[in-house]
């Protein structure tokens, strides 16, 4: 800004000056002069806010069971309480872990369901229930769904699946 006041009165000066000398050599336009010095000493417009990143999800992981020698290809589904939406990924026999990724910030319940096939029966279920939380022992006697929190931009693990004693879990989506 001090520059630019110290530029505009010179600029009269060289107006002033030029006018009123009539054998002087004929000079490049002034006003474009002025233009072209503004211009250089003028910095580009910065913005001063950052460009704040897209939301880029949560994701759920963990560890899968089953009460089998073997675990059958499942389909891990989180369904984002409150809502009818669902977030899912399918895995293959004998995978030991899973994860579902891009997930809107919220919270979820996770339940797996037998895809059938390999001997397996299609259609059971297991999920991240209050038993999970309290060790699968004979004392936790709890089998309802725990909520799991999702936060943009982070993992929420250690949501194992291995509880296979709730009949009443929701129907496969």
């Amino acid at each position: 800004m001090r520059k630019f006041i110290i530029l505009v009165p010179l600029a009269l000066l060289l107006t002033f000056c030029s006018a009123n000398n009539p054998s002087a050599a004929p000079t490049a336009d002034i006003a474009a002069i002025v233009n072209a010095t503004l211009t250089a000493f003028v910095p580009a417009q910065v913005d001063l806010e950052p460009a704040m990143p897209a939301p880029v999800g949560g994701s759920i992981s963990g560890r899968l069971g089953y009460p089998a020698d073997a675990i059958p290809p499942l389909k891990v589904v989180a369904f984002r309480v409150g809502s009818d939406e669902f977030f899912f990924v399918e895995t293959a026999l004998n995978q030991p872990t899973y994860r579902i990724e891009n997930l809107p910030e919220g919270k979820y319940n996770v339940v797996a369901y037998t895809l059938g096939g390999d001997s397996f029966p299609a259609g059971l279920s297991g999920g991240y229930t209050q038993a999970v939380l309290c060790g699968m022992t004979e004392a936790c006697t709890e089998h309802g769904l725990t909520d799991v929190i999702v936060f943009d931009g982070e993992e929420s693990m250690d949501v194992d699946i291995i509880d296979w004693l709730q009949p009443n879990f929701p129907p496969m989506p």
